[in-house]
């Protein structure tokens, strides 16, 4: 059944992705009855993303049908990047994210409320899941970017999705609300 259903949604444009600019596209339909979580559970181009909201336990927030959250998802090639410069999840051999830095990460990612692309405008603030850091809304033109304190402004390069519980923005960088270690990675963020 799962598998008709994205069969299905994937036919009819619900998960297509294309980077163009975000406010020129219209809203993905909601998956009906869909929380956040359940629609990233679906999302295949967000699976990274997924998997490590339920590592840190973050899935059962994102699935409440009550609370409002807008996640910036990170697209799975975001997550590749980032693990290419060593900050992907720990790993044996003691490179990476330990889970208070992961979780740390992901709340990041996560603005209590309801923000579709048309509710958010330049120089706007948003106080995060992670509360000693907020994401800042800045723009060029039409194109509006989300970014934080150690991330260059990346794109909203998607049209939002609605679910019944919040929205889902489409990201193609992970945000890092922490210094990377000066021996991490290439210095190009």
């Amino acid at each position: 059944m799962r598998r008709l259903l994205l069969a299905l949604l994937s036919s009819a444009g619900v998960f297509a992705w294309a980077p163009t600019s975000a406010q020129t596209l219209a809203p993905k339909p909601a998956v009906p009855g869909k929380t956040v979580a359940q629609t990233l559970a679906l999302l295949g181009l967000a699976s990274k993303f997924y998997a490590a909201t339920k590592a840190a336990r973050l899935d059962s927030l994102l699935n409440q049908p009550t609370v409002p959250t807008t996640v910036f998802v990170p697209t799975n090639a975001a997550f590749s990047r980032l693990e290419a410069t060593g900050l992907g999840r720990a790993s044996t051999t003691g490179q990476g994210l330990d889970p208070h830095q992961l979780e740390l990460l992901l709340r990041f990612h996560v603005v209590p409320g309801r923000y579709p692309t048309e509710a958010l405008k330049a120089g706007q603030t948003l106080r995060t899941l992670n509360p000693a850091f907020a994401v800042k809304i800045t723009a060029q033109g039409p194109r509006l970017f989300v970014s934080g304190t150690n991330t260059a402004p990346v794109e909203l390069a998607n049209a939002y999705i609605v679910c019944n519980n919040g929205v889902i923005h489409l990201i193609e960088e992970v945000m890092i609300p922490f210094k990377r270690a000066a021996s991490v990675g290439s210095g190009s963020h």
